[in-house]
């Protein structure tokens, strides 16, 4: 894993064409690992645009690599943004994980992962593309990926409608995900509203793993200044098969610099007995 984790960080230093998709996540003894290049320079020059069609793209390259115990997993993608969106092709992650939906809780773990990720981490996840548009106050995606070792793949949607016509409110989001390997499907559905500093957000995450599992889920984002965000989270994860109903706590923090850096972390289920860890350092340019 040492090797591993070293190989990458000459890659990301020696590439100047690396794009970041993720930083360094540790969920549970999880660590995900990301970093986007150029890094800054002196002499840093933007990327090239490409037009087609008459709308201006940009390519990009992305590479991040996971841990979740002896669990390891390796995104990589090529692509291109553009004015309507973005395509990746490759390996990326699910729209459930990277898109149109909320974050959550700045800085606090996820509790229930994609169901790209998990395969990833089992180290069956194959080729795949994601492409994210959005047009006006929409905006949606999907997500394929083709899993190793079996004829199974992973199917994802996700979209979401903003609204700035509400006097009280900055804004308020509807927004909904599903995603399935023809065996287990999960759901998101959610709404997160913005005022000033404070972005809060309630949703429902469901899955038929084990005859079924409920996540119900409260959020509160602070931007307590234009780079720094605390955030904080209450969840309630019910499980039909044992008939057991667990509450947890999330606490977390994001911190910006304006030169594209990043650190992120917190923990998910601050009174429990199993805690989730979570770190995210990286670079966004």
């Amino acid at each position: 894993m040492r090797h591993c984790l070293a190989a990458f960080f000459i890659i990301c230093i020696a590439g100047p064409g690396l794009a970041e998709e993720q930083g360094i996540t540790l969920d549970d003894t999880a660590i995900s690992l990301g970093f986007t290049a150029p890094f800054p320079q002196e002499d840093y020059t933007p990327p090239p645009r490409y037009r087609f069609g008459g709308a201006a793209v940009e390519p990009r390259f992305r590479l991040s690599v996971s841990a979740d115990e002896e669990r390891r997993a390796a995104y990589a993608s090529a692509g291109f943004d553009a004015s309507f969106g973005e395509v990746r092709i490759g390996r990326p992650s699910s729209i459930l994980d990277v898109g149109p939906l909320p974050g959550g809780a700045p800085g606090v773990p996820q509790t229930l992962r994609a169901l790209a990720d998990e395969a990833a981490l089992n180290e069956t996840l194959g080729a795949g593309v994601r492409v994210a548009a959005r047009t006006g106050p929409v905006s949606f995606g999907t997500s394929f990926h083709s899993i190793e070792q079996s004829g199974a793949s992973v199917l994802g949607f996700a979209g979401r409608y903003d609204l700035n016509t509400v006097p009280a409110l900055d804004n308020i989001a509807v927004y909904g995900g599903a995603e399935s390997d023809g065996d287990e499907d999960r759901f998101r559905l959610g709404t997160e509203m913005t005022r000033g500093i404070a972005t809060a957000g309630v949703d429902v995450l469901r899955s038929n793993e084990d005859e079924g599992r409920t996540l119900s889920q409260v959020y509160l984002g602070l931007a307590v200044t234009p780079n720094v965000s605390l955030g904080l989270s209450g969840l309630r994860d019910t499980l039909v098969a044992s008939d057991t109903t667990d509450t947890r706590f999330g606490l977390g923090a994001s911190i910006a610099t304006q030169g594209g850096a990043f650190i992120r972390g917190g923990v998910d289920g601050v009174t429990s007995d199993d805690p989730a860890f979570g770190l995210s350092v990286g670079f966004e340019f």
